[in-house]
């Protein structure tokens, strides 16, 4: 019984010699190759060489720890289609894909419940101090109601910082806990504040002012990088709690730790770090104040599945001569070899 497509360096490769090569940046796993079976030759990264058969590829999914520039570009003459399994696609250079005549898509709705609740997870983990009651009932340290102390979230405020399809999810079920909710996102109109409850807010500093919950949903660009930083983090009020599941160059971590030591922050949840993962022994590691999650948010198996049923769906449309419907460069349409 088959169970998916053909790795294209296998010895049943010849068997679908007349399908498409979608190259992986990972190993391909039953998800992906039963997506793909009848449909596409697999090449996928088996060994050290990041780019190991990118020459091959007429399409590519991938994911966030490589850059797609022209320096990979150049070495992928076949490709014409690059699908990012997940929202962020700051991994992508969309000029160099432009000019090459290459398509680059992303899977906007794949990761969004997960991810969202990943973020819920992480709100209710660091103002109810579970990591840290945790550790000091398995130290025996006793005294654990005079050293608590945390946060009741309803009534209280949570400020987002991007209002797409993560925040308001996280904006909706926030909403139910009983938060109020104010909001910063240039880009979103006037009825996505109404429809989510969502106090508008000028500027990063006014949504954070009276918020006791930061949550972090910004795309990750030069504009937003260190969105978070020693500035905005003053403007919060005393003991306010962070989290970020979008991007870890959102926050400047120097700020972030300074910022803990003073008792500025008074918590932190972060799924996103920079650099990922964090080194053994970094500051923000071992913290009874800090959760930090392995960039997993979306790692559910609904998620997962999402993610690269979209993924393939967007590549499998461009190599079938249709323009991928979440097309992040469309003047690159119809591209290469059209």
């Amino acid at each position: 019984m088959s169970t998916g497509a053909t790795h294209a360096d296998s010895p049943d490769a010849h068997a679908e010699a007349g399908l498409p090569v979608v190259w992986f940046d990972r190993p391909a796993g039953r998800l992906q190759r039963e997506l793909l079976e009848g449909r596409a030759q697999i090449v996928d990264v088996r060994g050290d060489d990041p780019l190991e058969g990118i020459d091959r590829a007429e399409g590519a999914i991938v994911g966030a720890a490589i850059r797609y520039d022209r320096t990979v570009y150049e070495q992928a003459p076949k490709l014409r289609v690059i699908a990012r399994a997940g929202i962020g696609f700051d991994n992508l250079d969309l000029d160099d894909a432009t000019e090459f005549g290459i398509a680059a898509c992303n899977t906007p709705d794949g990761p969004t419940i997960s991810t969202a609740e990943q973020a819920v997870a992480l709100i209710f983990a660091v103002t109810k101090g579970l990591k840290e009651s945790a550790l000091r009932l398995e130290a025996a340290e006793g005294d654990y109601w005079a050293r608590h102390g945390h946060l009741e979230l309803a009534g209280s405020t949570l400020a987002l910082l991007g209002l797409g399809r993560i925040g308001g999810y996280v904006a909706r079920v926030m909403s139910a806990v009983g938060m109020n909710i104010v909001a910063y996102d240039p880009y979103a109109a006037g009825e996505r504040f109404a429809e989510l409850g969502a106090r508008r807010a000028a500027t990063p500093s006014e949504a954070v002012a009276s918020a006791h919950v930061v949550s972090v949903h910004a795309p990750l660009s030069e504009a937003t990088h260190h969105l978070v930083n020693a500035d905005l983090l003053a403007a919060m009020r005393n003991g306010v709690y962070l989290v970020n599941t979008s991007r870890g160059g959102l926050v400047d971590q120097d700020a972030l730790l300074a910022a803990l030591n003073a008792g500025k922050v008074r918590g932190a949840g972060l799924d996103v770090t920079e650099p990922e993962p964090l080194p053994p022994g970094h500051p923000l590691l071992g913290r009874p104040d800090v959760v930090v999650t392995p960039h997993v948010a979306s790692a559910t198996v609904a998620g997962r599945r999402r993610i690269f049923t979209h993924a393939v769906a967007e590549v499998m449309a461009a190599l079938d001569g249709a323009q991928p419907p979440n097309m992040l460069n469309p003047q690159a349409w119809p591209g290469r070899n059209a």
